[in-house]
């Protein structure tokens, strides 16, 4: 059986390509170039987005740098995502640091280093 799509999965699938287009071609900020939209999450209302990122780096200090930046490009990102998409209400968008991208490249170089001891 087919799953439905509520308006709240059609907002967030929305708000994750606009995004990910802003953070691409808009936003000129160099410590957020390696950003990746991986999920979005918008409240049954539509007042709230919880916006999933992760980066192409495991060093700690380059992934808080690029945090601090799309925070301080909060409402950038929120005047952008108004001119693309026609809503009623702009979610505020609550940006979070999505570690499965990190985990799993170190989960890949321990297998590495496993295979290549035997």
């Amino acid at each position: 059986m087919p799953r439905s799509y509520g308006r709240n999965e059609r907002v967030a699938a929305a708000v994750r390509r606009e995004l990910a287009d802003v953070l691409q071609h808009e936003l000129k900020d160099p410590r957020v170039k390696n950003a990746t939209i991986t999920e979005v999450d918008v409240s049954p209302d539509l007042r709230n987005a919880r916006v999933y990122i992760s980066f192409l780096t495991d060093k700690q200090d380059e992934i808080k740098a690029a945090m601090q930046g799309l925070k301080n490009a909060k409402g950038f990102l929120r005047s952008q995502l108004a001119s693309r998409l026609n809503l009623r209400y702009m979610p505020d968008l609550d940006l979070r640091y999505d570690s499965l991208l990190t985990e799993s490249m170190k989960l890949d170089a321990l297998i590495a280093k496993g295979l290549n001891k035997d």
